[in-house]
């Protein structure tokens, strides 16, 4: 059943929180690795990757890539002590 389970998980993800955003790679690494320590499970969603960085070879300028990351709805008091 666990494995059915997960696959189910994995095509149809649960409610989730947004807990964090940030446009600085380096912050979301480093929330990123917060919350893997605390062993709180959670998602992320990058915004303008590979199309900002493509914008940024053509034009010269600074890439703006939002970095989202997102914990399950009872997850989300421990996530925000262990981020804050």
């Amino acid at each position: 059943m666990g494995f059915l389970k997960g696959i189910l998980r994995f095509f149809i993800p649960g409610e989730r929180t947004l807990i964090y955003t940030t446009f600085d790679q380096t912050q979301y690494f480093k929330i990123k690795s917060r919350l893997s320590a605390a062993g709180i499970p959670h998602r992320s969603k990058i915004n303008g990757g590979m199309k900002a960085l493509g914008q940024r070879a053509q034009y010269g300028g600074k890439a703006s890539v939002q970095h989202d990351l997102y914990v399950r709805k009872e997850d989300e008091y421990r996530a925000a002590k262990v981020i804050h």
